[in-house]
């Protein structure tokens, strides 16, 4: 634990200097956010995806090692000399909260992040590769036709490097693995402070958003020592929507409408780059480029548009290198054809696996079922605790009609308000029709229900005691049962290793048994197991099937991959 809380606070630290530097730096080519608008949260968040897409493009040149984090100190030194005032006075805020009840309830929630941090339980892809993905980030960087010694290495991610750049391996005797736990606290606290001040507003809507992030982290908070790419993209994606309809419904300075939609955009596209299956985020970007466009700021609208593919620019390339694919395993964007291209049929394959198992088919040759079929058998394997989850997603369907309706009547339908359902609408849409694994939409389908009923509510009366008995009311009703199970799990878990001996120093990561191979001379690793990809032995597939199909592009593993 307390090497875990040793490492929130570096990580707490360098977010911050990125953050201001960041913030500085685009100022000069489009609006940005007043610090108190978007307040620390919004600072550390800026300083996670400069600092992510930092480490991207380090990795396509060289491995994320020593030399890619004693580099990114020497700047932010730089950059903390020439912006001391801006850093002054937020540690001057920073302080301040310290010292609030807000600072008490960020301590108790860092205490309870660092417990499961220390000693959680890891998600079963960590085992498959995202601890080996970090390790060969480590060791190698990107490596050319990875994605053939093991498919899922081809899952690109930007949350692994962000992973990789603080693992701390070069300096200490073991990898770190608090990241998601980082960014669980920073959330929640950014969700609990604002929910202390719930009484001195009118509108309850984003209060909502706020208690979907902290229903989120007790739903995974045994899973927090986990690098998973699922946690971090769908914490990104709950601050992004929350921040954008605290924008709309809380805020009374519109002018920072611009500078903080378009930031959220920015962050949107960002945040496809953790995980494909965000992808219709981006809807967000519409807003602040209607705004721009009325207001005739061209050149605003194309820095906005050059920032946004720039944090993107290197997915894309990792992508290529990685798999021989712009979006793997997305076949129908073919533009390459290098040496270590993914076959196609690999890829169909594996895409394929992805959507009948997340249908609960588990057959491949059964992927043209209509969800006429597929449907019902979706369902019959949902817990009891998932199935009121869906079945108040029509619920919130409907309430989000009325809203709509009632305000169309009234004249008073927001733009930025219709946007935020909108994207909702899509992103759950494509998350049922494509994979529709709970884990992969779990933020789009809380935030629906309880936003949705909340405006609903709002629009039909107009008592503040009355809203804020409805606001707990729908959260039981709604979340109850849900949040009630994985208090269970975690009250159990708490008790179960809370005699363990990892006050100091976490858990390691995974291990297994493992065999050592050659391939055209060269040693590879292969585990036993095929669900733990060790850390500890580099490169590794736990897929022998994988390994006999490849081999090397030249004499050395730095060449990379290709298929035989």
């Amino acid at each position: 634990m307390i090497i875990v809380l040793l490492s929130y606070i570096y990580i707490f630290m360098i977010c911050l200097l990125a953050g201001v530097m960041v913030r500085e730096a685009l100022s000069r080519f489009i609006p940005i956010p007043e610090a108190q608008t978007i307040g620390i949260t919004g600072v550390i968040t800026a300083g996670l995806a400069v600092l992510t897409v930092y480490a991207e493009y380090f990795s396509i040149f060289y491995k994320v090692g020593a030399l890619c984090h004693i580099f990114m100190l020497m700047i932010l030194s730089l950059g903390a000399y020439k912006y001391r005032r801006q850093l002054s006075k937020l540690t001057i805020s920073i302080r301040k909260k310290i010292h609030s009840k807000e600072g008490l309830v960020c301590l108790i929630t860092a205490l309870i992040s660092a417990y499961f941090t220390s000693r959680g339980e890891y998600h079963t892809d960590t085992g498959i590769y995202h601890a080996q993905a970090i390790r060969i980030l480590e060791e190698y960087g990107v490596l050319k036709g990875l994605g053939n010694f093991q498919l899922h290495f081809a899952y690109n991610s930007s949350y692994l490097a962000l992973c990789a750049l603080f693992t701390m391996s070069f300096i200490l005797p073991f990898a770190l693995h608090t990241m998601t736990g980082f960014i669980m606290t920073l959330f929640t606290c950014y969700a609990a402070c604002g929910l202390m001040k719930w009484t001195s507003r009118i509108s309850h809507v984003a209060d909502m958003a706020r208690l979907t992030i902290i229903i989120y982290g007790i739903t995974i908070l045994t899973g927090l020592q986990s690098p998973a790419t699922d946690y971090g993209t769908m914490y990104m994606v709950l601050y992004i929507m929350c921040a954008w309809i605290i924008q709309a419904t809380d805020s009374k300075d519109k002018e920072q409408d611009i500078p903080v939609y378009g930031f959220l955009a920015v962050l949107s596209i960002f945040t496809v780059s953790m995980k494909l299956s965000a992808a219709g985020l981006v809807v967000l970007a519409i807003i602040p480029f209607i705004l721009l466009l009325k207001e005739k700021k061209t050149k605003q609208i194309f820095a906005f548009i050059a920032v946004g593919f720039l944090s993107f620019l290197p997915y894309l390339i990792r992508n290529v290198i990685i798999s021989g694919w712009l979006f793997y395993p997305v076949e129908a964007i073919d533009f390459f054809n290098v040496i270590w291209k993914i076959p196609a049929e690999y890829m169909w394959h594996d895409s394929a696996q992805i959507k009948v198992w997340g249908r609960c088919l588990y057959d491949v040759n059964r992927l043209g079922d209509g969800v006429d079929i597929w449907g019902p058998i979706w369902w019959g394997e949902k817990t009891f605790y998932e199935k009121l989850l869906i079945l108040f997603q029509v619920v919130g369907s409907v309430a989000a009609a009325l809203h709509f309706i009632i305000r169309a009547f009234r004249k008073k339908i927001r733009a930025d308000v219709a946007i935020f359902y909108i994207t909702v609408f899509i992103n759950i849409a494509m998350w049922f029709f494509t994979a529709p694994f709970i884990r992969y939409g779990l933020a789009f389908l809380m935030l629906l229900p309880l936003c949705a009923c909340m405006d609903l509510a709002e629009d039909m009366i107009r008592g503040k005691d009355a809203l804020r008995t409805i606001m707990v009311i729908a959260t039981l009703i709604i979340f109850g049962n849900w949040t009630l199970h994985y208090v269970k799990v975690d009250v159990k878990h708490f008790a179960a290793h809370v005699k363990d001996s990892y006050y100091a120093v976490p858990i390691p990561f995974e291990d297994a048994d493992t065999d050592e191979i050659e391939m055209d001379g060269v040693k590879v690793y292969n585990s036993a197991h095929e669900e733990v990809n060790s850390y500890y032995y580099c490169p590794n597939s736990c897929y022998l099937d994988m390994i006999k199909r490849t081999e090397l592009i030249g004499s050395t593993i730095e060449e990379g991959f290709k298929a035989k």
